[in-house]
């Protein structure tokens, strides 16, 4: 059963991205003025089912694995949630165990911190979903380097949010230690957080 959801969100993605959708690189369609020139990342605390989620919770030996997105997005988002939860699944229990995934939502209006749940549930990682105000979320997307932006569509949607995909290491204190490129398979993920991990202090 857990297979068959995770082909299905596979297949679904591979065929909006074939099917042409645009996909934002992160690279090439980043206002300048809207990206920090060289992200630090940054400590926060926003809001989950659960309550409020900080970087600050996190032991010192984790890593925080963070990604912004939004749970409407049709293709890179689920994408990106298997590749990730493909990683973690494949990476030793002594190294999963310190990385925490979240997904940050930058679309706060449709996405309440119970839809956000059960989004993140789906994929069975571990991820966290948050998120807060619409000021915040663009400050904290500036300070890692992320840009996202909301775009009207003729659909029932009513508007999409373009973003960039990249993933985010980032320790308790909110100090950025890598970005991990969009086009990461979840093998090339999974090795990544290895070497992350074992640079980081245990």
């Amino acid at each position: 059963m857990r297979l068959n959801r995770t082909l299905l969100w596979v297949g679904l993605a591979l065929l909006a991205i074939f099917a042409g959708l645009q996909i934002w690189t992160g690279s090439s369609q980043n206002p300048q003025n809207l990206v920090a020139s060289q992200p630090t990342g940054a400590p926060f605390t926003l809001d989950s089912k659960q309550g409020e989620v900080s970087l600050s919770d996190l032991d010192d030996d984790q890593l925080a694995l963070i990604y912004f997105g939004y749970t409407w997005c049709p293709d890179i988002c689920p994408m990106s949630m298997v590749f990730l939860a493909k990683a973690l699944k494949n990476l030793p229990e002594e190294l999963n165990n310190r990385v925490q995934p979240i997904f940050i939502s930058v679309d706060p209006q449709r996405d309440t911190p119970e839809r956000l749940q059960a989004y993140v549930e789906f994929f069975e990682a571990g991820i966290i979903g948050v998120t807060g105000e619409e000021e915040e979320l663009k400050e904290l997307a500036r300070q890692y380097g992320a840009y996202y932006q909301r775009v009207e569509v003729d659909s029932a949607m009513g508007y999409a949010v373009d973003h960039t995909s990249d993933f985010y290491l980032a320790n308790n204190k909110g100090e950025l230690v890598t970005t991990l490129s969009h086009n990461s398979s979840g093998n090339q993920l999974q090795q990544a957080l290895i070497d992350a991990l074992e640079k980081s202090p245990e």
